[in-house]
């Protein structure tokens, strides 16, 4: 457990890398390609399926020109098969429309298949009446 508890934790920090680095690549790489997957960004309804979260994605990504998204205080929970990690987002965004600095509350959901970690579940909102970042969520 506690191999597979490091593995989710470095896979969620790569999410945070690709976000921060507007990766659209390693995304491909951390998201489960499944119909079932599911996305909510701050201030957004549900996204179903992974052709419409990678276009939400593309979406959010390209209306940042430069983007800091950290993950404060992760904590993993394994359940079999399933892992769960929350964390606070501290989110930094320049668009241009002008900076903004907010903080976010994450769910992220990953499944263990043959072998292998994917992240088939995210839920971010927005904290204390801010407004929803800019980046994506």
């Amino acid at each position: 457990m506690r191999g597979d508890a490091e593995s989710v934790r470095a896979l969620n920090q790569r999410f945070y890398e690709a976000l921060s680095k507007q990766n659209m690549l390693a995304m491909e790489e951390i998201w489960s390609h499944d119909p079932n997957v599911r996305c909510v960004h701050p201030g957004l309804g549900l996204i179903e399926g992974w052709d419409a979260i990678r276009n939400s994605l593309r979406d959010l990504l390209n209306r940042s020109i430069c983007m800091t998204v950290i993950p404060e205080e992760p904590r993993v929970t394994i359940v079999g098969p399933a892992a769960i990690v929350t964390c606070r987002e501290s989110v930094s965004s320049f668009t241009l429309d002008g900076s903004t600095t907010t903080a976010a509350q994450a769910t992220h959901v990953f499944e263990k298949r043959d072998g292998r970690w994917q992240l088939i579940h995210r839920h971010a909102s927005a904290l204390g009446g801010e407004e929803p970042p800019a980046g994506p969520h």
